[in-house]
């Protein structure tokens, strides 16, 4: 999902859209885009802990679908300065959303979320699948964006399509991704035992701090088998 967002195009081809859109200085606009993703990278250092994976891809989906429609509208029906300004302002926003959420989240997610037993292979299909779509969304972009004999011709529409994806990460992320914050890889082999729908699981880790009074130190069921356990040794010292 996360090259499926379009990044790879502003990245990859930003200048040459920016020229095509009939913006003069397109070299500057991808300079002003890439100043813009640097610094946008910095508040997600603090908001993951902060607010949590599940959160921060939520709202990061959600802020490039929208930012992407309003890019597809202005690249369709404006042709002006004033109109190129706002592209890049908006192509600046998606920009953001992305860089503080879905660019480092993405990796953290999937660092997080696989058994300790197939972790190492995991990853490293996540990290060649990442790739495998880097590669065909660089080849085939181009192909969509250009006019002429065998192209698409989909000019600044290709963001709809973007856009489409972005609103399905949405569900995605609602529907399949668990909140691991905090948690311990052996405590999120646990949570996947237990909660059976991501979307409970931010209430579960509350529920789980709540009933423990130890933040993320074992579950329930482990707290009751040390308690009794602490009960035996302490009547057999009584006895004794």
């Amino acid at each position: 999902m996360q090259q499926l967002s379009g990044i790879n195009f502003i990245i990859y081809y930003g200048t040459r859209f920016f020229k095509t859109v009939g913006i003069e200085d397109s070299f500057l606009a991808t300079i002003i885009v890439n100043v813009v993703a640097f610094f946008s990278t910095i508040p997600g250092l603090y908001l993951v802990e902060r607010m949590g994976r599940r959160n921060l891809l939520l709202i990061g989906a959600a802020g490039m679908g929208i930012s992407q429609l309003i890019l597809a509208v202005l690249g369709v029906t404006v042709s002006s300065t004033a109109g190129n300004n706002a592209l890049i302002a908006m192509v600046c926003i998606y920009i953001f959303f992305f860089e503080f959420s879905w660019g480092p989240c993405a990796w953290i997610v999937t660092g997080e979320i696989f058994p300790m037993h197939v972790r190492s292979k995991a990853l490293s299909m996540t990290t060649a699948s990442n790739w495998l779509w880097n590669f065909i969304l660089g080849f085939v972009t181009p192909y969509m964006v250009d006019s002429g004999k065998g192209n698409a011709d989909l000019g600044s529409k290709v963001f709809f399509i973007w856009m489409a994806f972005c609103f399905l990460a949405v569900v995605f992320v609602w529907k399949y991704i668990y909140e691991t914050k905090g948690l311990s890889l052996e405590q999120v082999d646990e949570l996947y035992h237990q909660c059976s729908q991501a979307y409970k699981s931010p209430s579960f880790r509350r529920n789980w701090d709540n009933e423990t009074g130890v933040a993320s130190i074992g579950t329930q069921s482990e707290k009751k088998v040390l308690e009794t356990d602490d009960k035996q040794s302490a009547s057999v010292s009584v006895h004794e």
